[in-house]
């Protein structure tokens, strides 16, 4: 479903009270800064946010799991492991230079290369060799992989596949911090970068790239997009009823209540992530090779008892890594573990020096993190906790060996796969070159994953892949949460489309309302 909605997730001022004209400039906030202007090396929603605003991707999500061209015109998936797409003839980069097919190649080969280091690389590409070709006189270029993956068009979709320009791949150091001009392939630049305070990207006057969707944008976007940093829900809210800000999300329902009653502003409410439980299952930390143990903190976990700490029971209970909406997840909750204070006592009393790792992104992960502590040494194990802001959370587990024992992560599935989570949970770890936060040793699951993302019968995909899902509730490699519900809010002037769950900031527009 595509719905044109005004955005919460980033609060944003204007200079007149709600429900009057627009202006150029929309203010917004994020909750942590960018962990970097790489799309490559991106961690955190807010960059991911800031990503989609800065580059293009070859496609873009569209209505009811749709794809749609971006820099690309058309695409074809010949097979499960080759790939094409023709190039749009009148994309430029921010310095005026002419994205060719060589250029798309080039980026998406750093992108491909080990020595880059992204935690992304396999979310797009999968775990094989990645060769890229580009033929400029036929404006196409061309995906090989070594091994079958067919979400990859899903992942040509995502920000950090962004099609970085020559000027940023020539200065990678500049590129992350956002300094380099020419950088830039989407719609906007970095005007001003101040760590900890706020950020201005202005309007590129010559961009004409703009994807058509399903349902056209109507409006204008805005020239200057001014962000601050803010993790205080309850003063974003203030902002926007009192006119100063366009743009908010929030997490916590008791502040998203407080527009129920404000018929001027728009309001859409997504799941925008799923939480569950993960361990650090690396040698020597322990819950390495200790099912029982892992077995112990779930059984300590009451699902219903986080969900009113986390979300005041408004979001949905669930029963694997991703809602129960995406397709091939499992629904039994037979295969969960179900609370038994008493088991877990049993496995966890004397436990001693567990690590937790809590996210300070809002009041809900705050909570979230302090209920986990509550019922681990309610059990009776020791455990100190350590809670970070957003950035610092994520960018400490794209680490990988790092000080921690057990995380709850909100996961922020981007693809719109349930391969996208699971590859979270199973298959090689971080720093392996995988997305395995948990570096768990699970062949049987790393076998059934492999054989979903090869298959192109989707009977046969969901089949392998639901095997996945049995065996990390077999291994107790994982404790499923919640969902992770959002309302977006927005002025009467100021709209962005949100394609099924995914709220994108690059259709923000004024006046369309």
């Amino acid at each position: 479903m595509t719905s044109v909605v005004s955005l919460a997730a980033l609060a944003g001022c204007a200079a007149d009270p709600i429900g009057t004209g627009p202006t150029d400039t929309v203010r917004t906030v994020l909750n942590s800064d960018p962990s970097s202007f790489d799309p490559a090396e991106a961690q955190g929603q807010q960059t991911f946010q800031v990503a989609g605003l800065l580059y293009d991707t070859l496609l873009r999500r569209d209505s009811d799991a749709a794809l749609v061209g971006g820099l690309a015109t058309s695409w074809e998936a010949e097979s499960a492991s080759e790939f094409s797409f023709t190039i749009r003839s009148d994309a430029t980069c921010s310095d005026d230079t002419p994205i060719t097919a060589s250029m798309v190649a080039d980026s998406l080969r750093r992108l491909a290369d080990p020595e880059t280091e992204s935690t992304w690389r396999n979310l797009v590409f999968g775990l094989g060799t990645v060769e890229v070709t580009a033929d400029d006189a036929a404006s196409t270029v061309r995906i090989s992989l070594s091994e079958p993956f067919t979400t990859l068009p899903q992942g040509m979709a995502i920000a950090q596949s962004g099609i970085v320009c020559p000027a940023g791949l020539a200065d990678p150091e500049g590129l992350a911090a956002g300094t380099v001009p020419g950088a830039f392939s989407g719609p906007y630049t970095v005007e001003e970068a101040e760590q900890g305070l706020s950020y201005t990207f202005a309007l590129r006057s010559d961009y004409a790239a703009w994807p058509e969707f399903a349902t056209p944008l109507t409006g204008t976007p805005p020239n200057r997009i001014e962000v601050g940093i803010s993790t205080d829900q309850s003063t974003v809210a203030n902002q926007i009823l009192a006119g100063d800000l366009d743009l908010g999300q929030f997490a916590d329902p008791d502040v998203a209540e407080r527009f129920a009653s404000q018929p001027d502003v728009h309001q859409y409410q997504v799941t925008s992530a799923t939480t569950y439980v993960v361990f650090n299952q690396r040698e020597g930390r322990p819950f390495a090779d200790r099912p029982e143990l892992r077995r112990g903190v779930a059984s300590a976990i009451d699902q219903a008892a986080f969900n009113a700490v986390f979300s005041k029971g408004t979001a949905e209970l669930l029963t694997s890594v991703v809602p129960e909406s995406f397709a091939c997840v499992n629904t039994d909750r037979s295969l969960l573990q179900p609370h038994d204070p008493d088991a877990a006592a049993a496995a966890l009393s004397g436990l001693g020096d567990i690590k937790l790792m809590g996210n300070t992104a809002n009041r809900q992960y705050s909570g979230g993190a302090d209920y986990i502590y509550q019922v681990l040494t309610d059990a009776g194990a020791q455990v100190s906790m350590n809670k970070v802001d957003n950035a610092t959370f994520w960018s400490t587990l794209a680490e990988g060996g790092s000080d921690w024992d057990i995380v709850f992560l909100g996961d922020l599935n981007s693809v719109g796969a349930i391969s996208a989570s699971l590859d979270r949970v199973i298959g090689p770890s971080i720093e392996e070159g995988g997305r395995n936060y948990s570096a768990s040793d699970n062949p049987e699951g790393e076998a059934a994953l492999a054989e979903g993302l090869a298959s192109t019968d989707e009977a046969s995909r969901c089949a392998a892949f639901e095997q996945a899902q049995r065996t990390l509730f077999e291994r107790v490699d994982i404790v499923p949460l919640a969902g992770n519900p959002n309302t977006y809010v927005t002025s009467p002037d100021l709209t962005v489309s949100v394609f099924d769950d995914y709220v994108d900031l690059a259709t923000m527009r004024l006046g369309a309302a």
